[in-house]
């Protein structure tokens, strides 16, 4: 018959989860042999007999990727530990040198068991805290790939509009609060309905496929070129000024111009047109900045096509009547 110690060790070296058993004053008493292994293959050499380490400590002094959650943790272990709370926990990320993972750790109170006959439920003096880690790694992978599918536009590769619904507003509030510089692109290729009308829908989306290739090629790492939906684009551009984002526009202007998408044998060429601002101290919206550009796009589409048309900044031209002010990211038809 397996004491009740032994039997303990043998239940908690059996489970996958990394264990630890504290102390009320956060020292580690006890350690699993999942929590063991795994700190041999982390070459974490003093974390394989912890046996004295205060937990509470190394959180409290944490640098790394779990760092900016080890406080939070810290918060949490001793409030259990205080009887404050039945449990605790949080996910972080612990990446190996050769790996990245999450985990998610639970922190649970460790309590004397009574041995009182007619009360089966009574709760014993609390002794320490019983923390694990799971390995939550795969979960976290796949939250990633749905974020990520979310913000894709699945034919082009490109960002979408939900990606710049939030990417832009940040580089707004950026440039406010730092005082640096903010362009934005509105882009629409020129009789996009006629290239689907002759070669067929199938040859449309090589072609919006050759538009982000272009674009990607042409605008910077740091700037978002995304697609809005249909044949309407756009761009941000951090840190880039009137002059900066003019010139970029022509480079993927006259690139695209000169690079026909290729689609069953046809060489199909592709122009666009080309609205571009840049952000002024007084737009206080996102909507503020695609007014413009949006604008500026109004003006090639009436004027000529396959042209960047620039909107300054402070508003000083005149805006053509029937262009409103959009909601959101404007979507032509």
């Amino acid at each position: 018959m397996l004491r009740d110690d032994d039997l303990a060790i043998a239940v908690i070296d059996a489970l996958p989860l990394q264990i630890c058993v504290l102390d009320t004053d956060g020292a580690i008493t006890a350690v699993n042999r999942a929590w063991k292994d795994d700190a041999e293959r982390d070459g974490a050499h003093r974390l394989v007999n912890p046996i004295g380490i205060n937990y509470l400590d190394v959180c409290r002094h944490a640098t790394g990727d779990a760092s900016e959650e080890a406080m939070p943790f810290a918060r949490g272990l001793q409030a259990v530990l205080a009887g404050e709370r039945e449990e605790f926990e949080i996910d972080y990320a612990c990446h190996s040198p050769t790996a990245l993972r999450w985990f998610l750790v639970r922190v649970t109170p460790l309590r004397r068991r009574l041995e009182v006959a007619d009360q089966p439920d009574a709760r014993g003096p609390l002794v320490g805290a019983v923390v694990s880690h799971m390995n939550i790694t795969d979960r976290k992978r796949i939250e990633a790939d749905f974020a990520r599918l979310a913000a894709t536009d699945p034919l082009t590769g490109l960002a979408n509009r939900r990606f710049l619904d939030i990417f832009a507003p940040v580089e707004l509030s950026r440039f406010h609060r730092f005082g640096s510089s903010l362009a934005v692109l509105m882009i629409d290729l020129d009789r996009f309905k006629e290239i689907n009308d002759a070669y067929g829908h199938a040859a449309g989306d090589e072609v919006l496929r050759h538009v982000a290739a272009v674009g990607q090629a042409s605008f910077r790492s740091c700037d978002l070129f995304a697609r809005l939906g249909g044949d309407e684009f756009t761009c941000v551009m951090p840190k880039a000024d009137i002059t900066e984002a003019g010139i970029a526009a022509e480079r993927f202007r006259s690139a695209l111009a000169a690079s026909p998408a290729s689609f069953a044998g046809h060489a199909i060429p592709v122009t666009a047109s080309i609205g571009v601002t840049v952000a002024s101290p007084a737009d206080r919206e996102l909507e503020d900045v695609l007014h413009r550009a949006d604008a500026a796009l109004y003006q090639v589409k009436t004027g000529g096509r396959n042209r960047v048309w620039i909107a300054p900044a402070d508003g000083t031209w005149p805006m053509p009547a029937g262009i409103r002010r959009r909601s959101s990211f404007p979507v032509r038809p």
